[in-house]
């Protein structure tokens, strides 16, 4: 058995644990039973050479295999320090009740005791501990033995528990603990955790969906717009706007395209049927004012007969009056006459309902063109108010898509690609849960530990719950890539615009840059792609 000064034998801190239950004063000769041995005096700089040494050796050591040997004090940690002294002089133990108390070590990592001062304790087992403070304690009062004292911890500092927990937090360590008890003091794992994984990744498809046919109906109306513009200004070709004629997704160009050249058809189709009505109606008002025309002559004509005929009537009335003609031909004259004058009549009755007809077809083609251009601006109007109601709600999918975005990144749930199967060889639901600790070493570095549910853990650990939820479709990895990127999902892409070629009954406009809502266009979920 060695007797240096401030070092005690094996069994010396189970003799301080029982002087700590004994009563005050006892003898000597109990003392010698218990195999208690009295250190020796010796110098401070023996102390200060012992100090040195045990820095030393904690700093050269690591993790130990199993957590609590040598367990070492760290900030938060609670230590009931009892002080004892032999006097010899009254064969008793004397117990220092000033500085038998409960301390707690601070952000410094030391305690403060009556008597002994500050104490370093943060790094240094409870033994190590106890010694400072007896040789710290007998040179600040000048005591001619060493006191012996005991340190046992009473609170450990707690432990943190976080990720994909019902409540994450900090939480009481005790000694012997492993990950699974630790777990369970945060509530356990998620409740529905697969449930609550698959609605970020349904909320996520149904508003992307949402925002793609949202869109795709905003491309079809720019081309509407377009076309009723035409239309309105009587113009032989759609001038669609320059949005239209530049994307940036190869899948978009087909859509856009036919979008256009549907729009053209509809144009050129509803432009000659608008053509071949008003032809027609100018083909009646030209006929109708060609019959006024011809009975305007008949009317001349007429007229004509009817002179002729009042002169041949004069002339025998004169002959008649003189005796030299008959009355019956006299007669006949004039009834011949009162039937031209008729029919004279009866023409210009049909010129008057001529005339008539060319103004009904002048108030028809007129009434068209009215009816057609206010049809064209009432859909004109509704399509503009279709394109506005559109944008608003297009800006609330993009807020949606940033709320499930910032659930996502906040929460620990990630999707995969390829997860469990069942035994029949489906794919299995059930999550994958990775734990981690993450431990401070020595020199103030830290260490992070890959641990399963019965790996031990030590007061001050970080343990982390990562739990993987299995893949619902092939585009999972990219829908959960989409949702934790930091930009919204339609704008985080560089935008390539490819000019689209107009269909062949349309003659190519200018092709202009694309403005920045045309980074927009319908996009499937795998082809997003974080930054």
């Amino acid at each position: 058995m060695r007797r240096r000064f401030g070092f005690l034998p094996s069994n010396a801190s189970r003799s301080f644990k029982l002087w700590a239950s004994m009563p005050v004063a006892c003898s000597f000769a109990t003392l010698i039973a218990l195999g208690t041995v009295i250190p020796n005096d010796t110098t401070a700089a023996a102390d200060q050479q012992r100090d040195g040494a045990l820095s030393d050796v904690i700093a050269q050591r690591g993790v130990a295999s199993n957590p609590m040997a040598d367990y070492r004090l760290g900030v938060r940690d609670r230590v009931r320090v009892q002080v004892f002294e032999w006097r010899p002089s009254r064969d008793e133990v004397y117990s220092w009740n000033a500085l038998n108390q409960v301390y707690t070590v601070d952000p410094a990592g030391k305690i403060s005791m009556p008597l002994v001062g500050v104490v370093n304790a943060a790094g240094y087992t409870t033994e190590e501990l106890g010694m400072i403070i007896s040789r710290q304690l007998m040179h600040r009062l000048g005591l001619a033995t060493q006191p012996d004292t005991t340190v046992e911890v009473t609170d450990f500092r707690p432990i943190y528990i976080t990720g994909a927990v019902e409540k994450s937090g900090e939480y009481p360590f005790a000694a012997g603990m492993n990950v699974l008890q630790g777990v369970s003091l945060g509530g356990g794992l998620f409740r529905n955790s697969a449930l609550a994984g698959l609605r970020l990744e349904r909320e996520f498809v149904s508003t992307v969906g949402s925002y793609q046919a949202l869109e795709q109906e905003r491309q079809r109306l720019l081309a509407r717009k377009a076309r009723l513009d035409a239309e309105l200004s009587g113009a032989d070709r759609i001038a669609f706007p320059a949005e239209l004629q530049t994307v940036s997704a190869p899948q978009a160009i087909e859509s856009t395209s036919s979008v256009m050249a549907k729009e053209q058809s509809v144009f050129d189709l509803r432009r000659r049927a608008n053509e071949t009505q008003l032809i027609a109606l100018d083909q009646l008002q030209g006929s109708l004012e060609q019959e006024v025309k011809t009975l305007d002559m008949r009317v001349d004509s007429q007229q004509k007969q009817i002179d002729l005929l009042r002169s041949e009537y004069d002339g025998i009335k004169r002959l008649s009056d003189k005796g030299l003609s008959t009355a019956p031909r006299v007669l006949g004259l004039q009834r011949n006459l009162a039937e031209l004058e008729g029919e004279k009549l009866r023409i210009e009755s049909d010129r008057t309902r001529a005339e008539q007809e060319v103004s009904r077809t002048k108030i028809s083609r007129i009434e068209y063109q009215n009816k057609r251009d206010n049809d064209l601006t009432v859909e004109l109007q509704t399509t503009e108010a279709r394109l506005q109601q559109i944008d608003q709600e297009a800006t609330v999918n993009q807020r949606l898509l940033a709320e499930t975005k910032s659930q996502a990144i906040a929460s620990p749930l990630h999707l995969v690609t390829t997860g469990g199967t069942t035994p029949d060889g489906s794919a299995s639901l059930e999550p994958k849960i990775h734990y981690t600790i993450v431990r401070q070493v020595s020199g103030g570095g830290v260490l992070n530990i890959d641990a399963t549910e019965d790996t031990l853990l030590q007061p001050g650990d970080t343990v982390k719950v990562d739990m993987t939820m299995p893949a619902t479709s092939k585009d999972s990895m990219s829908l959960d890539a989409v949702l934790r990127s930091q930009k919204p999902a339609i704008q985080e892409r560089s935008v390539q615009t490819t000019p689209i070629s107009a269909p062949p009954s349309m003659v190519p406009s200018t092709v202009f840059p694309a403005p920045d809502h045309a980074s927009l266009e319908p996009v499937r979920a795998d082809v997003l792609r974080p930054d």
